[in-house]
């Protein structure tokens, strides 16, 4: 043992560590940082690692030091930030926090304590957040994703994410309900705002997009940037331009859009106007349904009276053309029964003169005729007519016809 070297109780080196940095850093510091592991208890107190990330993804922080937060001077704290309309004290957020640097000898720990914050650097740096996401989404071709879905028509089912029992959710329900439309409505819980409200909503979309909506309503009311904060969150803004289903924003913001408004398919000022914007979908489209039956029925009209007009031309053409065709008809008629008559009147008068000629021939070859000319008949008893001698035998009996009567003999 080096009799030289000081003995000190672990007390007194505690001390001395905690004198050594009075005398170091006697005033506060302003030191930068990224807040992880918050933690409130009930005390009121907060307590959370200022830690300086590392460069490479997935690796432990550069640098580490434990924050301690004190009841009174958190409140004032998160007002400052309330005030700016800044966030309040989230994991992730970037901050740069007003300290003194001390030792606490119980825990053998050296930790910062927290005085006060820089609500303007903060700002700045989540607009360059907020500027830094929009530009990887669009590199990554997911900002315009959601919008080039398309919504069907009508859109009848849709998913309602928000706080269940808050204004948002009583004007979307309000307005839906007085248009008369029959919308389906699938509701789910939410929060919209604080401490794990990115991952709530991020969960609660996909979800709902399980049940295959025709759209998705992500609505809040009204509040200050850091109330609405989470809606520029990565884990939300990634979720909506991943799902397969349209997602409408009504966000109650004043001027800003969100993140979460660039990578939806449409958005909106408020709840009320995102639900007027589906209400005048539907209407519209039941208006066109409705101009479309009566253009059917106007049409079918003219049709059937074109078709009527058409059959009455038709069947005059048709009246026209017969009568016109039966007095063709009935003049080729005629003239074919002129020429038979004629044809007739011919046929008769030569076949006069042929039965004249006729007559006249059989007249002449009349057998009174001949017998009163002096000729005469001969036949056998039995009828036979005698031509000649040939053939007669001796004994025949013969009967003679002359003019004037008949003559009975027998040859020799």
């Amino acid at each position: 043992m080096d009799p030289e070297l000081p003995v000190l109780s672990i007390s007194r080196l505690g001390a001395l560590v905690r004198e050594g940095l009075s005398a170091l850093f006697p005033d506060d510091i302003w030191v930068e940082g990224q807040v992880s592991n918050l933690r409130t208890p009930r005390s009121g107190h907060a307590y959370f690692d200022l830690i300086e990330p590392s460069d490479e993804p997935g690796r432990p922080p550069t640098a580490v030091f434990s924050v301690a937060l004190w009841k009174q001077v958190r409140a004032a704290i998160e007002r400052t930030l309330a005030e700016a309309g800044g966030p309040p004290l989230v994991d992730d957020l970037q901050v740069r926090v007003r300290v003194r640097l001390d030792f606490y000898p119980p825990h053998g720990r050296l930790q910062l304590i927290m005085n006060g914050i820089d609500p303007t650097f903060t700002m700045g740096r989540l607009a360059a957040e907020r500027d830094r996401l929009l530009r990887q989404l669009a590199e990554e071709g997911l900002l315009d994703r959601n919008a080039s879905l398309p919504v069907p028509e009508p859109a009848l089912r849709v998913g309602l994410l928000t706080s269940v029992g808050s204004a948002a959710y009583a004007d979307f329900h309000t307005e839906l309900e007085r248009s008369g439309v029959a919308f389906t409505l699938l509701e789910r819980d939410t929060r919209v705002q604080g401490e794990g409200s990115a991952a709530d909503i991020s969960e609660g979309l996909r979800i709902l997009s399980s049940y295959r909506p025709d759209v998705i309503a992500l609505v809040r009311g009204g509040g200050s940037a850091a109330d609405l904060s989470v809606f520029d969150a990565e884990a939300v803004a990634r979720r909506i331009a991943e799902l397969p289903v349209p997602v409408f924003t009504g966000i109650g913001h004043e001027v800003d859009r969100s993140v979460a408004d660039e990578v939806a398919h449409s958005a909106f000022k408020t709840p009320t106007a995102c639900a007027v914007a589906l209400v005048g979908s539907a209407v519209a489209f039941r208006d066109r349904i409705a101009a479309l039956r009566t253009a059917i029925g106007e049409n079918a009209h003219r049709a059937i009276q074109r078709s009527e007009g058409l059959t009455v031309d038709i069947a005059g053409r048709m009246v026209r053309v017969a009568g016109s065709t039966i007095g063709r008809q009935a003049d080729l008629l005629m003239a074919q029964q002129s020429r038979v008559v004629r044809a007739s009147s011919s046929g008769v008068a030569l076949n006069d003169e042929r039965l004249d000629s006729l007559a006249a021939r059989l007249r002449a070859l009349d057998p009174a005729r001949v017998l009163a000319r002096g000729w005469s008949i001969t036949r056998l008893r039995d009828g036979r007519l005698v031509r000649s001698t040939t053939g007669l035998s001796t004994g025949d009996g013969l009967v003679t016809l002359v003019a004037d009567g008949t003559i009975k003999s027998t040859v020799d």
